[in-house]
């Protein structure tokens, strides 16, 4: 899949990690001293457009195409321009001419 360059936009990762507390609990922290810039051409999902009736409320997704050398994971939170939201890593596949980002708002 070809990217498109003239519709990429700046996107901000900020890797996040796993902290389990004394009793046991588990939470998700950012680690804002790791956080980075990177640009990519973003498309809404047109599988979250089709759910069907009587399934959970439907979640608003983007596909992002990157350039390969981009290192995300899945549960890494994205923050895009203009957008105060958190958008969180739902799934990261590494091709060889590009990295293939599905993103769904967190919350």
């Amino acid at each position: 899949m070809r990217r498109m360059h003239r519709h990429a936009v700046q996107i901000t990762a900020i890797p996040c990690l796993d902290i389990v507390g004394e009793t046991g609990g588990v939470a998700r922290a950012e680690i804002p001293a790791l956080q980075f810039a990177f640009r990519a051409s973003v498309a809404p999902d047109k599988q979250s457009e089709q759910r069907a009736r009587g399934t959970l409320r439907p979640r608003e997704r983007r596909l992002l195409l990157a350039d390969p050398a981009v290192r995300i994971h899945q549960g890494d939170h994205l923050y895009f321009p203009g957008d105060a939201r958190c958008w969180r890593v739902m799934q990261a596949r590494s091709f060889p001419g590009h990295t293939s980002i599905e993103a769904e708002v967190e919350g």
